[in-house]
């Protein structure tokens, strides 16, 4: 059943994808939470220390690590460009990517780019052809520990792209929820904008 809902959740979003060519990887416990309707709460089962999501749009690679080690949550996107051209991104000020934690109902419990001041003018960020850049963030465990028993999804995204990324934490995390949930691998649209 999890796995019929993944692919129709995955076919639902490719058949809305701007691009002719698209595909995404999807492992265990991994990628967007979407919740459904259904009574009875559920129990997403133990599984490990590591979570990964990916998805390719025009031979553009987004991967997505989250990882939990000694207390702290380390996160770790990646974007490969496999093409032979650059893969070039206009942003309407210096943030070029943002990670957010979010609980199982959407609300964001932390946010990488929280407090930070970025230039406001347009600016651009490039992955040379057959290149890729690495972003990280890692929260504490001091920090981390405040919020950890609520947290289940990260999300990661290249500001200004219509692309976010999203995989589980590694945790068993009990939830007496309305419904169930479908653990996906992407989210297409119009770019994301949260303002939570």
């Amino acid at each position: 059943m999890k796995k019929m809902l993944c692919g129709a959740l995955l076919a639902c979003a490719m058949a809305f994808s701007p691009f002719n060519v698209a595909s995404a990887d999807i492992g265990g416990e991994i990628g967007v939470y979407v919740p459904v309707g259904g009574g009875g709460g559920y129990s997403r089962p133990s599984g490990p220390e590591e979570s990964f999501a990916s998805f390719t749009v025009d031979k553009i690679v987004h991967e997505l690590t989250v990882e939990k080690k000694s207390g702290r949550l380390l996160m770790e996107f990646r974007v490969s460009n496999g093409s032979d051209a650059p893969y070039t991104v206009e942003h309407r000020n210096g943030q070029v990517y943002d990670f957010l934690v979010l609980d199982k109902r959407g609300r964001v419990l932390w946010r990488w780019s929280e407090g930070m001041a970025f230039t406001q003018a347009l600016t651009s960020s490039t992955v040379d052809a057959h290149g890729e850049v690495v972003y990280k963030a890692e929260i504490a465990r001091k920090d981390f520990k405040k919020f950890k028993d609520d947290a289940v999804v990260v999300m990661a995204y290249i500001v200004d792209t219509p692309y976010t990324l999203s995989a589980a934490v590694p945790e068993t995390v009990e939830t007496s929820s309305s419904g169930a949930a479908v653990f996906g691998a992407i989210v297409l649209g119009n770019g994301p904008v949260w303002g939570w």
